[in-house]
């Protein structure tokens, strides 16, 4: 009898593979049942071992799960990229790639549910002419075959989505597949409709907010060929597509395409990988995109296609910096701000305010001691929620009771501090006591159906008033508003962050393209204590591209990303003192490493969440295989030393926040 042997990653947080033996032959990334200490877990086969070292103590493999693999060839080494690059624990990837049902101890699971969706070109819907704009780049976008990143450099209202409809219906013809990804959540809905509207076949949707079941029944039949399109966010960027075409990323610059906790990968990055491994074209598009996607372009290794025009062939609208040094602000919103709106208002317009805070008020403060509450977990401010009439951590997500009393002094006279929109949604509804006041932020659109509802009420109203946070400057489509109002603009312009004129720049920009689509009399205020800024002078020009060139000469001069690479290591721990000793062994070993520039230890912010203390090493190198060898050493160094008893750590590769 032939025993085969495997090694097989669990999803487990371990920088290894476990060898097994069996008594059959299996393929490269089936799942698999293993006994794992007393218990018998799911896991992935990594690969054949044709001489294991040791023989002594081998456990057999005890079941094949599925008739077929999780993952194609392209895919599953697409993961082992990804845990290469990421220096991630192979399970963990794998894992994080398969639906959550897939992932427990289920047997045959993998298999056909019923006849493919057939895919039509719906004959009601309203194809739109395109520009000669639009016309001169499908025609290139078109005849790209093969592996060629391509940017689409188009301004807000150029039609995007017009040439990402026409590009899937160049590949549905070729009986191909083809994934679109987004940033955001709410922004499936209305992307969804446009591919509805123009196909006859389902539409795969796959995101965080699902069932477990709607999850593996879209990754089910995606897998075996029944739908062709898929839109979801980051966590379908290796949807297994039968004869998978194309990718489009949506809004390519957006920061939600990085993996904010955990296994910390860029959706955007995987997707490039991705195509590059099966050899298929890849759309970026973008009003605003990234300084390093527009490096690689200046570098030739992108293709880029302009849209600069509308196509209602309207002017894009006037960026106007208020200042309001002078001003009283209620709620936020300066007196003369508010006559702004009020004409808007009587016009029968719509009006958008962006204001970059969720809650109430971001403050909850003594006025006798000074108190401030704050989380225990986390020690992060607590931000005031009025509608709930409770504190929230926004770091952490945890709650607390509103204190009557201050808790140091005993003083009734406690107070909020701050705007965000909740009491910016309550000054209008004040001051507009007929018009619509429409709150859109993360607390507005947790429900299901909750965005879908924001879009109907917004349509079926004439003058109307939308006010959110930065999901609104996110691809939306409000045909009515005239007018936007960019409330708080100054925190972004003062910003230290290495990346914070970039993120500014993208936001403005980005706000100021949901107004005017109809209309040529649109204006975007920007309220501002700093008129002269000479950032804001090159933003509120509306010309991207020029501040995008300065922002790249900057960079280069300074030798910052995207013309460095830059890596950090995070430590926590409950004792704040392990963390610290920790990195500086780790800052030691690499001190004598060429090459390479250490910051650090520093705290990160805030500095303790859910009571684990935080700190971090910035790691940076001008050279990105290095600085990789020199992360993979590290990995292999530290992962045996007795402190990783005390401190958890991780990498963030490429962070997006360095702090």
């Amino acid at each position: 009898m032939n025993i085969f042997y495997y090694d097989i990653a669990v999803g487990l947080p371990l920088r290894q593979s476990f060898t097994y033996k069996s008594k059959v032959a299996i393929k490269k990334g089936t799942r698999v049942v293993v006994p794992f200490g007393k218990k018998s877990i799911v896991g992935i086969v990594v690969k054949k071992i044709s001489n294991p070292n040791s023989l002594k103590g081998l456990k057999e493999i005890i079941s094949i799960a599925d008739n077929h693999t999780c993952f194609d060839k392209s895919i599953f080494n697409t993961i082992l990229w990804a845990s290469e690059y990421y220096h991630h624990p192979i399970g963990e990837v794998f894992f994080s790639f398969m639906p959550t049902l897939l992932r427990k101890k289920n047997d045959k699971i993998i298999s056909s549910l019923s006849k493919a969706s057939e895919y039509k070109l719906n004959a009601k819907d309203k194809r739109f002419k395109l520009t000669k704009e639009q016309n001169a780049n499908l025609s290139k976008l078109n005849k790209i075959e093969g592996f060629i990143p391509s940017l689409i450099y188009g301004v807000t209202g150029s039609g995007k989505t017009e040439i990402y409809l026409q590009l899937a219906e160049k590949f549905i013809k070729k009986n191909k597949s083809i994934l679109v990804l987004v940033p955001e959540i709410n922004l499936i809905p209305q992307l969804v409709k446009r591919f509805e509207d123009r196909f006859s076949g389902e539409i795969g949707i796959y995101h965080s907010r699902q069932t477990p079941n709607q999850r593996l029944k879209v990754w089910l039949k995606s897998k075996f060929g029944e739908i062709k399109i898929v839109i979801g966010t980051r966590s379908s960027v290796l949807m297994p597509l039968k004869n998978l075409g194309a990718i489009i990323i949506d809004e390519e610059h957006d920061h939600s395409y990085k993996q904010a906790e955990g296994f910390k990968f860029s959706g955007k990055d995987l997707a490039i990988k991705r195509a590059q491994l099966e050899n298929i074209p890849i759309f970026l598009g973008s009003a605003t995109p990234s300084l390093q996607t527009l490096k690689l372009v200046k570098e030739k290794k992108y293709k880029k296609f302009d849209l600069l025009r509308r196509v209602d062939g309207k002017k894009p609208p006037k960026l106007i910096p208020l200042d309001i040094s002078d001003s009283t602000l209620l709620g936020g919103i300066a007196i003369q701000t508010m006559g702004i709106i009020e004409a808007a208002i009587n016009r029968g317009e719509q009006v958008l305010i962006f204001i970059n805070r969720r809650g109430f008020a971001p403050l909850y403060e003594c006025d006798n001691c000074g108190w401030v509450a704050s989380c225990s977990s986390c020690e992060s401010n607590l931000v005031f929620h009025k509608s709930k009439n409770r504190l929230i951590c926004h770091k952490c997500e945890s709650v607390y009771a509103v204190n009557h009393n201050c808790p140091d002094c005993q003083s009734t006279e406690l107070n909020t501090f701050g705007t965000g929109t909740e009491r910016v949604e309550e000054v209008l509804k004040n001051t507009f006591k007929k018009v619509p006041i429409i709150r859109m932020d993360y607390d507005s659109t947790r429900l299901k159906g909750s965005i879908e509802a924001i879009y109907e009420k917004a349509n079926e109203s004439n003058e109307a008033i939308l006010v959110g946070t930065q999901m609104l400057s996110k691809g939306h489509d409000f045909p009515k508003v005239t007018l936007c109002v960019i409330l708080n603009a100054d925190s972004g312009l003062l910003s230290p962050e290495m990346n914070g004129v970039e993120k500014i720049a993208q936001q403005l920009i980005q706000v100021s393209g949901r107004a005017g689509r109809n209309n040529n009399l649109a204006q975007v205020i920007i309220q501002t204590r700093y008129p002269n800024d000479e950032n804001l002078k090159q933003i509120k020009t509306g010309n991207y591209q020029l501040v995008a060139d300065q922002c790249l000469k900057t960079n280069k001069a300074l030798g910052i990303p995207p013309y460095s690479n830059v890596s950090i290591l995070r430590a926590t721990s409950p004792n704040p003192q392990s963390c610290i000793h920790f990195l500086e062994k780790v800052s030691e070993l690499l001190g004598n490493k060429k090459n390479i520039s250490i910051i650090g230890p520093l705290p990160s912010i805030p500095l303790k969440i859910k009571g684990n203390s935080r700190n971090h090493l910035i790691i940076k190198s001008d050279t990105k295989t290095y600085l990789n060898r020199v992360l993979k050493f590290l990995t292999n160094e530290i992962q045996n030393w007795p402190e990783t008893k005390k401190v958890k750590w991780a990498y963030d590769i490429d962070p997006y926040d360095m702090s």
